[in-house]
């Protein structure tokens, strides 16, 4: 129900007239002048507020304001219905937004409801809040194919609107060539284009929503709608979709799990929690769908792994959860420092990318040193640094491109180094190029024993981002690092480096895997047995061989 009564004006002065009759009784007349004063301070007080908020409306409204010209200014009694009853999880989700979090993050299963409430939440604080909102898909045919039908649905009620005169008009222009709502205060509704974000450039905008985000170039967001929206103070946005994978949207779910980032929030609503399909054909979908996809389509999984990626989220959570062991359990770092040292060093060659050095020894892998805009000679003096500090038996460094003049400056300081070119043959006759083998061994590395620290959130996207495929001669050739940085927003600089130190031209010591070393630690922290507990352990085991024996008599 939207309540329009804020726009209504009471003239106290005509009602008063009418509240003060003439009284012969002296009580009546006393009790009345005490009932007139207290409706007198109440109205007056109500006109106030009311001429305070018509200021303001007026103020921001659009000059294009008159673009109505029969909507009266006096709207006084009017209540408009859009005939929208939120779902439960609707509800819980619009409940999110408060003073403090401005951005909303919602993970939703198909068939969910999700265009529906992001319509109604962008009507409701158009109707409120006079300014420009934009509503921002993958394209603008998918607005028109999806969102178009269901804005239209709930505009309906606010066309043809009967006023208290008795005429009638239009609160709301719906334009059919390029999808745009203008409402009777000014305020806008224009859909955007999120792969070609540049038109939202140089708008002001009151509100947002990102519908489909993970299909959203992150561009789209970090330098087009994001600088839109900080021109207003009272700005929102909203972020709406289903998981696809390591993309900008995940990041950002990630974000509202945060809890150190106070302005936005984050909640998914899987199949199981909204009650919008129903059970039977929910049953037919599973069964027609491999597991990973029913995960991300229907439980909102972002973890679940695609069927062309390496690793997924999980393995390299478990990588983590292995770091955090071996940190509590020290004769597990003891046993990495018998392992050789791989160091690996990934170059930048964009003004936004990063150059990174990361330490591997054994299980473990380190860190070490990462900067943003270095030039050639600055990073291979970083490298010497860390090569002097850490001495690792094998130095791998990205020599493709600019790369290589960081080798030649490095072997310049008589330290043997190894130029790793990403498009060179591989080892492994699996693997289309160098980049890819040097991943895929880390991809099972990780799998099976490795621990990176849990601190490194750009190394948690970066790992499972890229994905795979067979190219012409059946090899496993990997997705490309510019395809990469289309959805995450960055290249994959810290996975690169940290595949670098796999690059396996010095052989590796054999560390036993992780969780093994640790169950081993417990076993040998235990207290030696006393001579009474090993006799009385000795007739225990006695007796439960002789139980195993049914030929065997005891006593």
């Amino acid at each position: 129900m939207i309540d329009m009564d804020v726009l209504e004006f009471v003239d106290s002065q005509d009602y008063l007239e009418q509240e003060q009759e003439p009284n012969t009784a002296e009580v009546e007349h006393e009790l009345k002048l005490k009932a007139n004063k207290a409706k007198r301070d109440k109205l007056a007080k109500e006109k106030r507020e009311q001429a305070k908020a018509q200021k303001a409306l007026k103020v921001e409204s659009s000059p294009k304001l008159d673009i109505f010209n029969g909507v009266p200014a006096n709207l006084s009694g009017l209540s408009l219905d859009i005939g929208f009853t939120p779902r439960p999880w609707q509800e819980e989700a619009l409940n999110l937004f408060s003073k403090d979090v401005t951005q909303v993050v919602l993970a939703v299963h198909r068939r969910a409801g999700k265009t529906h409430l992001a319509a109604v939440k962008l009507i409701t604080h158009a109707l409120q809040k006079p300014g420009l909102y934009a509503y921002i898909l993958p394209e603008i045919k998918q607005f028109t194919i999806v969102a178009w039908p269901v804005f239209q649905h709930y505009l309906k009620p606010l066309q043809n609107v009967r006023l208290p005169d008795g005429s009638k008009t239009d609160l709301v222009k719906m334009n059919a060539t390029d999808h745009s709502i203008s409402f009777y205060n000014g305020s806008q509704i224009k859909p955007f284009s999120g792969v070609y974000g540049d038109s939202i450039r140089g708008t002001k905008l009151r509100g947002a929503v990102f519908d489909e985000v993970a299909q959203v170039p992150p561009k789209t967001w970090s330098e087009c709608a994001g600088p839109a929206l900080s021109d207003t103070k009272d700005s929102w946005v909203l972020f709406i979709g289903t998981p696809n994978g390591i993309d900008l949207f995940s990041e950002l779910y990630d974000q509202g799990q945060d809890p150190n980032l106070p302005w936005i929030a984050s909640k998914r609503f899987t199949v199981y929690e909204t009650n919008a399909i129903d059970p039977k054909k929910l049953e037919q979908q599973r069964l027609g769908m491999s597991e990973n996809s029913f995960r991300r389509e229907y439980l909102c999984d972002f973890a679940a792994s695609a069927e062309d990626q390496l690793m997924n989220v999980e393995d390299v959570e478990r990588a983590m959860q292995r770091y955090l062991e071996m940190k509590y359990h020290e004769s597990d770092f003891q046993k990495e420092q018998r392992a050789n040292v791989f160091m690996g060093v990934d170059v930048s060659r964009l003004g936004d990318d990063s150059s990174a050095i990361f330490v591997r020894t054994g299980n473990r892998a380190e860190l070490v040193y990462m900067q943003r805009g270095l030039d050639t000679t600055a990073l291979a003096d970083a490298v010497v640094q860390m090569y002097r500090k850490y001495k690792p038996d094998a130095l791998y460094i990205d020599g493709t491109g600019v790369g290589g003049g960081v080798v030649d400056q490095v072997r310049a300081c008589n330290i043997e180094c190894h130029d790793i070119n990403f498009s060179s043959k591989s080892t492994d006759p699996m693997y289309a190029n160098k980049r890819t083998e040097i991943w895929g061994k880390m991809s099972e590395w990780i799998k099976r024993r490795g621990a990176v620290n849990p601190s490194l959130r750009d190394l948690k996207i970066d790992l499972p981002a890229p994905l795979y495929k067979k190219d012409e001669r059946g090899m496993m050739a990997l997705e490309k690092k510019t395809e990469i940085k289309k959805r995450i927003g960055r290249s994959p600089d810290l996975g690169d480096a940290l595949a670098l130190t796999f690059s396996g031209l010095v052989p590796e010591f054999d560390v036993p895997d992780t969780i093994k070393i640790s169950r081993r630690y417990h076993q040998v922290a235990q207290a030696p047995l006393s001579p009474f507990e090993r006799y009385e352990r000795e007739i225990n085991d006695r007796g439960k061989r002789r139980s195993r024996d049914p030929y065997q008599f005891t006593s």
